[in-house]
């Protein structure tokens, strides 16, 4: 499991020869036990395999489960992670943690900003509980609960409000860059790109851009309670073409190896389905 999340052997062993000539010797034995090649040779060090990643997502998993289970004999926490961008976190999530950490007692939790890949990437290692991603970025066997739509709205500061029912081409713009949306905005927009000045890589950060007044936003609609008394919300119709559904995902495996994931998903949907459109 070191290995995996560490990258190499030399890495869990910190310098010392002599453990990572134990670590090798003891992944040699895994590889007996299994009769399969769990590492490979890759330039001067090695890398896992598939199986090799395989046995660390179920061991890593088997881990958590015991220490969960230790926590528990010692009247400690448990500590579940979610993770999803930094506006579902901020805006959506953190505002109903209460909610979910009164119906879950005796849990604590991380909320952990990460780009829709490796959310992903994270429910499928173990690394991660829960995620929030969209529909379009899920994959067999994560499960998904839908929770509803993300769409979104123009955000204007009342310094540069507009009447207009367009995207005004000169409106300064703030715009988050990742992943694929501004390519979505443009396209959805007639194929004009709007007067883009703020490149953010993140929908909090244009938010605050807005908030300081300098220029407008397209962000989520789930931005409109943070921004009330800073901005003019529009609903332009071209924005449906960019709305994405969202859900909750997570694997079967963490619902079967922690007895408090069950508990923590009832939470999770009902406190975040009745806050978006359907």
């Amino acid at each position: 499991v070191d290995v995996a999340e560490k990258g190499a052997i030399a890495r869990v062993a910190d310098g010392d020869a002599s453990k990572q000539s134990l670590i090798s010797r003891q992944i040699s034995e895994l590889e007996a036990f299994f009769g399969t090649e769990l590492t490979r040779r890759k330039g001067k060090g090695l890398e896992l395999t598939e199986a090799g990643r395989e046995l660390a997502r179920q061991t890593r998993l088997q881990f958590q489960g015991l220490a969960d289970f230790k926590a528990s004999c010692s009247g400690k926490p448990v500590e579940f992670r979610i993770a999803s961008g930094n506006s579902v976190l901020e805006w959506l999530v953190a505002p109903e943690m209460g909610r979910i950490a009164s119906a879950v007692p005796g849990s604590t939790f991380a909320l952990l900003d990460w780009r829709t890949g490796d959310v992903v990437r994270g429910l499928l290692d173990h690394t991660v509980d829960f995620g929030i991603i969209r529909k379009s970025a899920l994959v067999k066997p994560l499960k998904f609960l839908p929770i509803g739509r993300i769409s979104y709205r123009l955000f204007v500061p009342e310094s540069l409000r507009t009447e207009t029912g367009k995207l005004p081409t000169t409106l300064p713009l703030a715009i988050s860059i990742g992943g694929e949306f501004l390519q979505a905005v443009e396209k959805a927009n007639s194929g004009q790109l709007p007067h883009v000045v703020y490149r953010c890589t993140s929908f909090t950060q244009a938010a605050q851009l807005v908030r300081s007044g300098v220029c407008a936003a397209i962000l989520p609609h789930i931005a409109t309670a943070s921004l009330a008394g800073h901005a003019t919300v529009k609903n332009l119709p071209w924005m449906k073409d960019i709305q994405r559904d969202l859900g909750l995902a997570w694997h079967q495996r963490l619902v079967d190896v922690r007895p408090g994931a069950s508990g923590i998903l009832a939470a999770l949907e009902k406190a975040l389905s009745g806050r978006l459109e359907v």
